[in-house]
């Protein structure tokens, strides 16, 4: 009989508390995935007339899969509240205001691809809150270090919906089946090639990275040969990256000096995915993402995540 999600349970130390949060994000998965497919008839598609909290035209989709996700986290019983990209603060979960756990999500990733029909994500994490159960949940309890990460994950909506995750005992990938409404174990305990692959970047803006990043890229092709591949949808770059090897890349540019991509939800879920296969995850100046210490709640953060040869080699790390 196929594995389905509840395996989850059986995986390290947090796995049966963090199953029922990854079950609720399968479903969130489920409709968003749906909604994709039918936007272009509900007329879903084009931008929503209003900015997120980084300034960003918001899609229509954007604010509609946002929904979707908050309604599926309410619906676990056990998140007490939902830091999403798509709100300025803390989404506080009233009726579970003491439950345990804090959800963080870029809901959406990748939505400028919409209208070309190009592929999009979902990246998501787990924490515990810090403040007691009996208080109000806080901005606070979401400004944890990727060390204090439970699960994390992300969903991709290809050519079919793919939801990989981990809860600090590996990465395993579970592949949406149509005919039995559920998702299906398809790539069991994935693990980083060492060498090959690509890598994956918006070259167009090498020439304004900073640190030298655009030197130490050409170095990096040089003695490596990868070749580029790049999507534009962090959740699509990382998945091919995760299964073929090489390397994804956000540096800072002198427009985005402090990085462009979110810490709390891009940059740490991401990081934890790449670590637990046996990747690397690095931001600038030689700091594991793991080990930042976040600051604010919409925080970026410059990233370099993939094999060790090729993060070593970008940042000129012997």
């Amino acid at each position: 009989m196929p594995i389905s999600l509840s395996q989850i349970a059986q995986q390290g130390a947090h796995g049966a508390s963090m199953m029922p949060i990854i079950q609720g994000v399968g479903r969130a998965a489920i409709e968003i995935s749906s909604l994709l497919q039918t936007a272009v008839f509900k007329g879903a598609l084009g931008v929503a007339g209003s900015e997120n909290i980084q300034g960003e035209q918001q899609q229509k989709l954007d604010v509609l899969s946002d929904e979707i996700f908050l309604e599926e986290m309410k619906s676990t019983g056990f998140v007490c509240a939902v830091g999403s990209e798509e709100q300025e603060e803390l989404l506080v979960i009233n009726e579970y205001a003491s439950a345990d756990w804090v959800v963080l999500v870029d809901p959406l990733d990748g939505s400028s691809n919409l209208d070309v029909d190009g592929p999009v994500g979902t990246i998501f994490s787990v924490v515990k809150r810090k403040t007691d159960n009996n208080e109000r949940p806080h901005v606070s309890d979401t400004l944890q270090s990727g060390q204090q990460v439970l699960a994390a994950g992300y969903v991709l909506y290809g050519p079919a919906t793919m939801l990989v995750c981990s809860v600090g005992a590996g990465v395993h990938g579970f592949t949406y089946n149509r005919a039995s409404s559920r998702f299906e174990l398809s790539h069991p305990d994935m693990k980083l090639p060492a060498t090959g692959g690509y890598y994956s970047v918006n070259e167009a803006n090498a020439d304004k990275w900073l640190n030298n990043m655009g030197s130490n890229l050409e170095n990096l092709k040089q003695e490596t040969g990868l070749g580029m591949r790049y999507v534009g949808a962090m959740v699509a770059d990382i998945h091919r990256t995760l299964l073929k090897g090489g390397v994804f890349l956000y540096p800072a540019d002198s427009k985005n000096k402090s990085g462009k991509l979110r810490l709390l939800y891009e940059a740490i879920p991401m990081g934890f995915i790449m670590e637990q296969a046996g990747g690397k995850a690095m931001s600038d100046d030689g700091m594991a993402v793991l080990d930042i210490e976040p600051q604010a709640l919409h925080q970026r953060v410059p990233v370099y995540l993939g094999s060790h040869s090729a993060v070593d080699c970008l940042l000129g790390i012997k």
